[in-house]
């Protein structure tokens, strides 16, 4: 079954942000993952919910994520995460 990740972020430094992107690309393809949102206009239709920078990325499982976030290049991809944005993270899985 499909499980997506979903993140709304805030980029608090550019460079470390281009640096974590690149690195982030490369580690979600490596366990599966495909974008499906990558920042585009978000356009409130009902609620309080304002997401700044909105990402969406599908996996084949819940399974592929759990081994992504397990893995040593997932730790290592966090401490560059932490200087450079600042955000909400969800899993869900498809139906």
């Amino acid at each position: 079954m499909a499980a997506y990740l979903i993140s709304s972020i805030d980029v608090i430094d550019e460079d470390s942000y281009e640096e974590y992107q690149e690195r982030g690309m490369a580690l979600l393809e490596n366990y599966g993952g495909r974008y499906l949102v990558s920042g585009g206009d978000v356009k409130l239709l009902r609620g309080d919910w304002r997401p700044r920078r909105l990402i969406l990325v599908e996996f084949d499982s819940a399974d592929d994520i759990e081994a992504m976030f397990a893995s040593d290049e997932f730790v290592n991809l966090r401490e560059l995460a932490s200087g450079a944005i600042e955000g909400t993270l969800i899993q869900v899985e498809g139906v």
